[in-house]
């Protein structure tokens, strides 16, 4: 059986985090160990989480470092081959983990693989991977499909996120020479994206394997502060594009990397004014301070459902 290390952040789920941890105890088919890595959560979850899951291995934090922070510490506590991270309110199938792995297995070039993730209700497809659009926005493949409009079988993918997600733990380790896999300047929000880009710039492949389910309620730390999350958002946005794509490849579309932060302050009602005026003066320093590396990419990674290519 391979051995899968799992890391789930959290910071007061409650309910929702226990139903993510049986469902990993409920994991078939692999030798999994879970870390719960746990971003100064209240007193009452913590001795909840020592009462009802005592399999799990709990690092507490005593301040919150975001999931990047955090997802970085659970990740060096672990030795396995594979790496597992999982949301705090998001459910596993059975065999989630066991089929992702096999899939890994099978192609050592793939750095990671996800399954289908679908909202609470099962109803719809909440993330296939990531894809692009030409504004430059990482979003989730065919959110909001049904799931019969998933292809049958694993197909190629630009990226996957890390709500569910399967790492080779020798991919991580390429791009992660200081031991951070995540970038801790992002707290939170993209820094998924940012790991699959520098990922695929090393030659790396991704792939879902829609077989694998699980279901994510969404956002449940995130949606108590909206206006944090759209400025995290944007932010960390501008910090992937500076990182990882050409310079004046990227001037050359200003116009619309712009207009994607006017829709996010749209969405945000009068509050929405603040975020162009606390992220945009910053961009200079931001691009100045992100000095990326070479290989950078010149177009937006190639995504499903156009790019989907069917693997063996």
């Amino acid at each position: 059986m391979p051995d899968v290390d799992c890391v789930v952040v959290n910071r007061d789920g409650g309910d929702a985090l226990f139903r993510a941890l049986s469902s990993l105890e409920a994991q078939t088919g692999v030798d999994l160990s879970v870390v719960v890595v746990d971003n100064a959560s209240s007193a009452e979850e913590r001795s909840r989480l020592a009462r009802e899951a005592p399999a799990a291995r709990v690092v507490p934090l005593s301040a919150n470092r975001g999931f990047a922070g955090a997802a970085n510490e659970g990740i060096a506590h672990g030795r396995a081959p594979f790496v597992l991270l999982v949301n705090n309110d998001a459910v596993l199938a059975p065999d989630y983990a066991a089929r992702l792995a096999a899939r890994l297995s099978l192609d050592g070039r793939i750095a990671a693989a996800q399954g289908l993730v679908l909202t609470a209700d099962g109803l719809r497809v909440d993330s296939a991977g990531l894809t692009w659009n030409d504004r430059g926005e990482a979003l989730p493949a065919l959110a909001g499909s049904e799931p019969s409009r998933a292809p049958g079988g694993p197909f190629e993918i630009s990226g996957v996120s890390a709500t569910a997600a399967l790492y080779r733990r020798e991919a991580l380790a390429s791009v992660a020479p200081a031991g951070d896999v995540f970038d801790r300047a992002f707290f939170a929000y993209y820094e998924d994206v940012d790991l699959s880009l520098r990922l695929a710039r090393g030659g790396w492949r991704f792939v879902c394997e829609p077989g694998a389910v699980a279901r994510h309620e969404g956002s449940r730390t995130g949606r108590r502060t909206p206006l944090r999350r759209a400025l995290w958002t944007c932010r960390n946005r501008w910090r992937t594009l500076f990182r990882n794509f050409d310079g004046r490849w990227l001037a050359g579309r200003l116009g619309g990397l712009l207009k994607a932060d006017l829709a996010h302050a749209r969405r945000l009602g009068w509050r929405g004014v603040l975020l162009p005026l606390l992220v945009w003066p910053a961009l200079p320093v931001l691009a100045w301070r992100t000095r990326p590396a070479g290989g950078l990419l010149f177009d937006w990674p190639s995504a499903p459902p156009s790019g989907m290519r069917a693997q063996g």
